[in-house]
């Protein structure tokens, strides 16, 4: 049964990240870092080539982006202060097109990328 689940979830066409998820490493990430700066990298990894930024509103923290190289995917980052200098991040990425071996692999590739990229520029906060 948890394999037939499992390859359903392969051909899933969104990902998302929660506080508390069953696969690790698409847990809510925490940063050591005011919200502005947090905000600030999160538009800043998102702004290239491959991405535009459709809309944005700091003050529900959301930046929601679209993906333009293929498979082209619709993002929304979902930054909240949960205390002074303790930031949290969220990520949900879906998208419309059909993958060849399923979207899910690819979606949460992506959301893992753009979480090593903040790691890099941020430090990491406990729960």
């Amino acid at each position: 049964m948890a394999k037939l689940k499992g390859i359903f979830k392969r051909f899933s066409q969104e990902c998302e990240t929660a506080d508390r998820h069953q696969e690790k490493e698409l847990e809510t990430r925490y940063y050591k870092v005011s919200l502005d700066k947090v905000y600030e990298q999160v538009k800043q990894y998102f702004t290239g080539s491959e991405y535009e930024i459709s809309s944005e509103s700091r003050d529900h923290g959301e930046i929601m982006i679209t993906r333009t190289k293929s498979p082209k995917m619709f993002l929304i980052a979902t930054v909240v202060s949960t205390r002074p200098m303790h930031t949290a991040v969220d990520l949900k990425a879906s998208t419309d097109q059909m993958v060849v071996g399923g979207a899910y692999p690819k979606l949460k590739e992506e959301i893992l990328a753009c979480y090593q990229a903040l790691g890099r520029e941020m430090r990491e906060a406990d729960k």
